[in-house]
């Protein structure tokens, strides 16, 4: 059993409490729907008062249905592809692989090197993972998750790209496209309107310091002019059925976002 681990306040690893938590309330309000268990497994080693943390139900939810939708995704890719890497981009405290885990495939955490030294102290050594400490803008990140030519690739970024200049994420998907062809990757992302909202919502928690510059208006058509390694760009326009399970407000909401392309996921195919 690790030791309980300590945050400093306004410190990156706080920054970190706010999706954990999220996805820790979201699990127990619609444990249905949700899934996070190992959320709750995390709090627990932290030594911190996690209320703090909480948001309010919307964004709960959001944590929550960020991390499902792209489990979704990726189960669906693993159901093709049962030996391919996993590649998540700005970790965070993310457990998606352990809700995922097939037995064959292999995972690769990048994150900044603080970050993943916090999670290496939260979470128990796992087989067929590496956890890689550097800036996903450093491109070299690529030579350390272990691909071999041929290898299917599957990457996600969850709540990441928002933070990201635009050139930045127009050369992280053309680099990806270019040492991974084939790959496939899953990110969210909102319109400038939306974004503006995410970005008084995070200041409303005296985090002065985390402003999110990137949107886009029509996610196919720009994420398609950002390179042409990109094969073609599916975009996330309707819940998924068993969605019908949270309040009818939060369905209404979450089906304009989905249907307007306000807040939605985006899944790029690039070129073999």
């Amino acid at each position: 059993m690790k030791e309980k681990v300590s945050i400093e306040k306004g410190s990156v690893q706080e920054t970190l409490m706010l999706p954990l938590f999220g996805r820790y309330k979201a699990n127990k309000r619609y444990p249905r729907l949700f899934k996070d268990t190992t959320a709750k497994t995390i709090i627990d080693r932290i030594d911190y008062d996690i209320e703090q943390a909480d948001m309010g139900k919307g964004p709960q939810l959001v944590y929550g249905m960020r991390q499902d939708i792209t489990e979704r995704m990726a189960r669906r890719f693993l159901n093709e592809h049962p030996d391919a890497l996993v590649i998540n981009i700005g970790c965070g405290l993310d457990t998606i692989f352990d809700h995922i885990d097939n037995g064959r495939c292999r995972f690769a955490n990048v994150d900044f090197p603080e970050v993943i030294e916090f999670r290496t102290r939260l979470f128990e050594h796992r087989d067929r993972t590496v956890n890689i400490g550097m800036d996903a803008n450093d491109h070299n990140w690529m030579d350390f998750v272990g691909y071999n030519e041929g290898d299917s690739v599957f990457i996600m970024s969850c709540g990441v790209l928002f933070y990201f200049q635009r050139e930045d994420v127009q050369r992280l998907i053309d680099a990806i496209g270019r040492r991974f062809p084939g790959a496939v990757m899953c990110f969210d992302y909102e319109n400038a309107k939306m974004l503006e909202r995410s970005n008084r919502a995070v200041r409303k928690t005296g985090n002065k310091g985390a402003y999110m510059p990137f949107s886009m208006e029509d996610g196919k058509k720009e994420i398609m002019a950002f390179s042409d390694t990109v094969e073609s760009v599916t975009v996330l326009e309707r819940l998924p059925e068993d969605y019908n399970c949270i309040p009818l407000f939060f369905r209404w909401y979450f089906k304009r976002c989905l249907g307007t392309g306000s807040m939605t996921f985006a899944e790029v195919r690039f070129k073999g």
